[in-house]
């Protein structure tokens, strides 16, 4: 696959998305950042999980992808089980 700007911004903007849920849970209301975790843990997990489907051949990039998927997985349920306000 060839590398682009255009694909270098797309990988770029998914590699902020955690720096971005790191510094909304510390500046957003609770019920408001409960929703945002949710939906981006889901998203990033199923982006990780359909990205992971490429590699099966690579054991780095599967253990790495598997829990790469966990952990948003773990993000997006957390908040699920948060106390609603």
């Amino acid at each position: 696959m060839p590398i682009t700007p255009e694909f270098l911004l797309v990988m770029a903007f998914i590699f902020l998305i955690p720096l971005l849920m790191a510094f909304l849970s510390l500046t957003l209301k609770d019920k408001t950042n409960r929703w945002a975790n949710m939906i981006l843990g889901i998203v990033l997990a199923g982006f990780y999980l359909l990205d992971l489907t490429a590699y099966l051949t690579k054991p780095y990039y599967v253990l790495m992808g598997i829990f790469t998927i966990v952990f948003y997985a773990l993000i997006a349920w957390y908040a699920y089980k948060w106390e609603k306000d």
